[in-house]
């Protein structure tokens, strides 16, 4: 249940004058039978690793792609630019909407030794984002790095100021004029959603989308290549109050999320695990910013990054030459680390958080 929703004109069933000839009953069958042929190839063609049919009805976009984020082919182009937006990552936002269709996910830490999340939606687009949250300078940095447009609901004072500059294009619930919604099974300030078309109706506005953006790509394996490194199939991080696993199952080549000692973290919508094919450790280091205790964080400084991938970790470091600029991820001899196709969770942490695999 949500609030502020402005309702739809229910569709008009026609009832027929007579019942339909039993040739009409035939060609039923065989329209049904088709329909659902076409299903059953559609899930065949996603699990064998075909076209993946991404985004929703209301997009349109002609041709198709393959995806810089996820190294995967979508069966539409893709947007001229990624949507990024802040979704709240506390106890009682608990279960998020829609994390499953985002092509990476960042996980950040923010005042109280908890972490916020920044979602890359990009080779698929929801119809609906949430629980939106305020903005940070660091995800205003992230923001600039996939030339993306930034959605949230609120912002710090440094954010706001940052925000403001016009750096980056971006929605917030604070001075836009798109409508923000709030869901009635969560409480405020946990439960501030926004739809796809709000969003849409701006950007179409503004003139985001008039120029495609060059995304710079992540490696990605191929073929029979495999990364070398320690194996790690349960991966703990630990903030005093966050604490989440990730476990991998050599059966899909993913990780399933849990926290708190193994509870269940899903998708609101699919009620089903959030999983990822790539666990990318950026580590940073903080700095509290002001009495509040938000944080400032330097996301061009570089440093030690690990990557879990096919169930092994692979340690390197980062770098970044300028905000402007794309995080560039290398192993020990200084190669490019490549990930396996799919999605992403990058967790950004810092000297707060506690790391063990095994």
């Amino acid at each position: 249940m949500e609030g502020r929703i402005s309702s739809r004109a229910k569709k008009q069933k026609e009832k027929p004058d007579k019942k339909p000839s039993k040739n009409l009953d035939k060609m039923l069958i065989i329209v049904i039978a088709l329909a659902v042929a076409v299903i059953l190839g559609g899930v065949v063609m996603f699990a064998t690793g075909g076209k993946i049919t991404g985004r929703l009805p209301d997009v349109t976009f002609s041709g198709g792609e393959t995806s810089n984020l996820t190294g995967q082919l979508y069966s539409e182009e893709l947007a001229a630019r990624p949507i990024i937006v802040s979704i709240d990552n506390v106890g009682d936002a608990l279960p998020q909407s829609w994390l499953s269709k985002a092509d990476i996910v960042y996980e950040f830490p923010v005042e109280g030794l908890q972490t916020r999340l920044n979602a890359i939606f990009y080779g698929q687009i929801p119809e609906y984002f949430g629980p939106v949250r305020s903005t940070r300078p660091y995800f205003v940095d992230l923001t600039r790095e996939y030339k993306g447009i930034w959605i949230a609901h609120g912002w710090s004072p440094q954010a706001k100021e940052y925000l403001l500059s016009d750096v980056v294009p971006y929605i917030n619930a604070m001075n836009s004029d798109c409508e923000f919604y709030r869901v009635n099974d969560k409480e405020a300030p946990h439960n501030s959603y926004i739809r796809w078309s709000e969003i849409k109706a701006e950007i179409d506005e503004q003139g985001w989308w008039d120029e495609k953006q060059k995304i710079k790509p992540f490696g990605f394996l191929s073929g029979a290549q495999q990364n070398q490194g320690d194996a790690a199939s349960y991966i703990e991080f630990d903030y005093d109050y966050s604490e989440f696993e990730f476990k991998y199952d050599a059966d899909t080549s993913k990780y399933t999320r849990t926290i708190d000692n193994g509870d269940e973290y899903i998708d609101k919508e699919t009620e089903e695990d959030i999983t990822c094919y790539n666990i990318l450790v950026q580590k940073v280091s903080s700095s509290v910013l002001d009495s509040k205790g938000r944080l400032s964080i330097d996301m061009c400084t570089g440093g030690e990054a690990v990557l879990f991938t096919n169930g092994c970790a692979v340690k390197g470091t980062w770098s970044r030459e300028d905000l402007d600029s794309r995080t560039i991820f290398v192993d020990g001899a200084g190669n490019k680390l490549k990930l396996t196709r799919g999605n992403t969770w990058v967790e950004v942490v810092d000297q707060n958080c506690t790391i063990t695999y095994k």
